[in-house]
């Protein structure tokens, strides 16, 4: 059996700003949510665990605090970058070419296209992802801030408007929730291409095998510029087997268990 091939994909840099807004977001999710639905059963357990209410709301501050460094942080770090390489560089970047491939991967799935589309560094996806955390950071750094600072915001914006950037705040937050929860995990964690968990986000590495599959066209450019021998990547493993399965089992019923806590206590309530 021919030796696993490994390609950097992920720098400690990528990983100390995925690792921190990770901590940010999950402190967010968990306290925000609690005070969203503090009227609920759930809720009542979980402000004893984190002290109390007052305590959620200055750990939920806290998680705020750690997205602003965060994003601080990552604009910090695209400024060097483009210092250092130029905007061409900027693979994350939407082009012609993402809004051809979302056409054919609808087609494909569907059936009517053979092939799928070949991706580069980013597929399409991966950009959409990528730009929606800026999308968030507007909407929910300024509706929070409005929020968080209700006698500074009333000077430049009538009762109204506050009252209505804390709807948005809310479900705005829950919508990230839901996109995290049934999106990223599912592509970091749950694909059979990763599962139980894809290694980049920990150590920074994508097996050759994988990068071939997912993103053929980068996979190619290595092998043509010397980085990656020819031939190095055999087909990747699709059979979940042995302890992957019985890990995949007991996944799937805690996920489903989630999936169901969230149509019965939260889905209702958007509909009252």
């Amino acid at each position: 059996m021919a030796k696993a091939v490994y390609v950097e994909r992920w720098s400690l840099a990528h990983r100390l700003q995925h690792a921190l807004l990770a901590l940010a977001m999950i402190d967010l999710i968990i306290t925000g949510m609690a005070m969203k639905y503090s009227y609920a059963a759930w809720s009542a357990r979980v402000f004893p665990l984190l002290g109390g209410f007052r305590s959620t709301l200055i750990i939920h501050k806290f998680g705020a605090t750690l997205v602003g460094v965060s994003v601080i942080f990552h604009v910090i770090y695209l400024l060097m970058y483009r210092r250092r390489h130029g905007p061409q560089k900027w693979q994350i970047m939407w082009n012609r070419k993402d809004f051809t491939d979302a056409i054919a991967h609808g087609a494909h799935l569907l059936g009517l296209r053979e092939r799928p589309p070949q991706y580069g560094r980013y597929s399409y996806l991966e950009k959409f992802e990528y730009l929606s955390i800026f999308w968030g950071m507007v909407v929910m750094g300024g509706s929070g801030l409005a929020i968080w600072f209700p006698a500074l915001a009333a000077q430049w914006a009538p009762r109204w408007l506050l009252d209505g950037l804390r709807v948005i705040h809310s479900n705005e937050a829950f919508v990230a929730m839901l996109a995290l929860a049934f999106g990223h995990f599912f592509v970091a964690h749950f694909n059979p291409l990763v599962f139980p968990s894809s290694p980049v986000w920990y150590s920074g590495k994508i097996s050759a095998a994988h990068l071939r599959e997912e993103h053929p066209l980068e996979y190619q450019q290595l092998v043509e510029a010397g980085k990656l021998p020819a031939g190095a990547a055999p087909e990747h493993p699709h059979v979940l087997a042995g302890w992957r399965r019985v890990l995949g089992v007991v996944e799937m019923l805690i996920y489903s268990a989630i999936f169901y806590g969230l149509l019965i206590t939260f889905i209702p309530l958007l509909l009252v």
